[in-house]
């Protein structure tokens, strides 16, 4: 369980700067609405990834050979 609270807290304190949390803390401040700012995130970043999942659906139609396939894993596995 150590181990488990360890890496979840490391992994919160590096999101810290991420520009969704300070445009959320931003707006939060501002406009002190919080349900209105959380179905805005919520509906951007559903848009960004489905924007990034057709993208990537168009892109891996071009590039099928399997030397692809082997780079995206070992790229996947490096990161």
């Amino acid at each position: 369980m150590t181990a488990f609270l360890a890496s979840t807290a490391i992994v919160a304190f590096a999101e810290i700067g991420d520009k969704t949390m300070l445009l959320a803390i931003l707006l939060a401040t501002r406009f002190r609405e919080p349900v209105p700012i959380i179905f805005g995130i919520l509906a951007a970043t559903l848009l960004n990834h489905a924007l990034a999942a057709f993208t990537g659906q168009q892109v891996a139609g071009l590039l099928d050979a399997p030397w692809f396939r082997w780079a995206v894993a070992l790229g996947f596995v490096a990161m």
